[in-house]
């Protein structure tokens, strides 16, 4: 049986990491921050597996990183863990790069003092964010690095962390995996909280969405997804990087058109840039308007994945469109506010 050890096994893509790799038959350990908070909620469907083991420990603390790694003695090591919002990297400069920097840097230290570091397999969760605002649209492996925020550089210092030690004869995979949203993302990130806000404004329970720039497209797929390019990369001869996305992008206002829209409620837009509004096409109720305080610095247009690198070597292709993703949310949205 293959053992592997998950950081951030609560997360959305951790928790749909543990499922797979449980259906697999994987032994699974999961490193958890210790929390007076209930923060197992996107594991309660597997939480009684006999094969899940929950370890507790800290990605800033080398010490239970050495726990984990020595009591799971893993196959695969997946990092997942991250302060992962870009928008608050700004305020939490410092603790997003201990988090998200030198977290790896952590693991990579263990299994090296273990002996385990030809043996071990490794997966850092990297992101498109380290490309910034590059001179093209569609990016692919090869794109210049050019990150513009203080998640991005410290997911940038992890990329290019694995790649050195890689060459040093570390397996050692990137997945640079574009956004990525599921019904259990958190309302924290711009999809969710406009699928709550949609449904919260159907049922009378809010009155209207402030939202920044809604021209900004993105390349969004589903974590379900792309936990199993995660795992396919991490069964493959050799240790790569791999851009993870759909290859088609949709920007936030064609988003919200496809929220409102499952809820029966037609968007009809006036005004312009900050002007812009959105109001109820059938009760010319206004339902969404701008807010500058939401404008991101340095927003990044419309970046898309090149993924014909992932499809050629490992077989992989998403399964899930945008469509399917915000209805799924949509429908959480509803159980849980009924």
């Amino acid at each position: 049986m293959k053992k592997a050890l998950i950081t951030g096994i609560t997360g959305q893509d951790g928790s749909y990491l543990a499922e797979l790799l449980l259906t697999k038959g994987y032994e699974v350990y999961g490193l958890v921050r210790m929390s007076s908070d209930d923060n197992m909620q996107r594991l309660k469907d597997i939480i009684s597996n006999k094969n899940l083991h929950i370890l507790y420990g800290d990605m800033t603390d080398e010490s239970s990183i050495y726990n984990a790694i020595k009591t799971s003695l893993p196959d695969e090591i997946y990092n997942l863990a991250a302060q992962s919002h870009v928008g608050l990297s700004k305020n939490f400069t410092e603790y997003t790069t201990n988090i998200n920097a030198m977290g790896l840097l952590r693991i990579i230290n263990v299994v090296t003092f273990l002996g385990i570091d030809k043996k071990v397999k490794i997966y850092q969760a990297t992101t498109s964010e380290i490309f910034g605002n590059a001179k093209t649209d569609l990016l692919n492996e090869e794109t210049e690095l050019n990150p513009s925020n203080a998640y991005a550089c410290a997911k940038c210092y992890a990329y290019l962390l694995a790649k050195c030690y890689r060459k040093q004869g570390m397996f050692i995979v990137n997945g640079i995996a574009f956004p990525h949203e599921s019904r259990k993302r958190s309302d924290k990130f711009v999809t969710r909280k406009i699928t709550k806000a949609a449904v919260k404004i159907k049922l009378g329970k809010q009155d209207k969405l402030s939202l920044g720039n809604i021209s900004v497209r993105r390349d969004w797929g589903h974590a379900g997804d792309y936990v199993k390019a995660m795992w396919l990369a991490m069964q493959h001869e050799n240790a790569d990087d791999y851009i993870i996305a759909t290859g088609i992008t949709t920007s936030l206002k064609e988003l919200c058109i496809k929220a409102f829209n499952m809820l029966n409620i037609e968007l009809e837009f006036k005004g312009e840039g900050l002007e812009e509004k959105a109001y109820d096409k059938k009760t010319g109720k206004l339902v969404l308007d701008i807010d500058k305080n939401f404008h991101r610095p340095n927003e990044h247009k419309n970046p898309t994945g090149d993924i014909s690198k992932i499809k050629r070597i490992l077989g992989w292709e998403p399964k899930m469109t945008i469509d399917d993703i915000v209805k799924e949310m949509i429908e959480e949205d509803l159980k849980l506010e009924n």
